[in-house]
């Protein structure tokens, strides 16, 4: 399969882009930095742009037949700063708005899109160890990127497209288990925690596997 990657250079995908290209597919890395790419290998093209460049993102995604988006926020958030709702044109909001846009004009239909655990339904009867993290952690820490997750699921939601939304637990640099937990209402367990090998095994699985079309499921251990 050809597909292309959004966010390849960061900690979930970099293991995206390996385990595509073991799996034998053609890679399109989307990339801002260049420099940060270190995969090379005769199936892997590197297009070099902002996603928030509407005009960019068509050249990377013409000629692919899925997206998989990875895309992280480039900002910390400001415990000083008062919260704020989701700003639809923040980095990764408005990059997946390109994103969508440029999957209709070239007419590519499946969209796997990492988010995470905590954002929409997910964050309700979360659990104890849940309760502790969306009240606790992502207040002071990952207020803004939660804030612009939700912006991104809103848009992904709305479009026509064959989307599904993955929304791993809390990440780590762990290897590949192939032994993860998935499913609609996970909640976190004793191990509210998941390795970035996993979520892009199951990201790739995706790809093929009809299961979870227009939903959300959870991934953790």
């Amino acid at each position: 399969m050809r597909l292309v990657i959004f966010g390849p250079t960061g900690g979930t995908g970099r293991r995206l882009v390996e385990r595509a290209i073991a799996e034998g597919h053609e890679v399109t890395a989307f990339v801002r930095n260049p420099s940060r790419m270190s995969a090379r290998h005769r199936r892997l093209e590197v297009v070099v742009g902002d996603v928030s460049d509407a005009g960019k993102v068509p050249e990377a995604v013409d000629g692919n037949e899925a997206v998989i988006s990875v895309l992280g926020s480039r900002q910390p958030s400001n415990p000083l700063h008062p919260h704020r709702p989701g700003d639809p044109h923040g980095p990764v909001s408005a990059g997946s708005a390109n994103i969508i846009a440029a999957m209709k004009e070239h007419g590519l239909r499946r969209f796997v899109c990492q988010t995470a655990w905590g954002v929409g339904e997910s964050k309700q009867d979360p659990g104890f160890a849940g309760a502790f993290f969306m009240k606790v952690l992502v207040p002071p820490l990952l207020r803004d990127e939660y804030a612009e997750k939700e912006a991104q699921e809103k848009l992904v939601r709305e479009s026509d497209l064959e989307w599904i939304i993955v929304r791993p637990m809390i990440l780590t640099n762990g290897p590949w288990t192939n032994d993860y937990r998935v499913g609609l209402d996970l909640k976190p367990g004793r191990r509210p925690y998941i390795s970035r090998a996993d979520v892009a095994d199951f990201l790739m699985r995706q790809l093929t596997d009809d299961t979870f079309v227009h939903k959300t499921p959870a991934i953790g251990y």
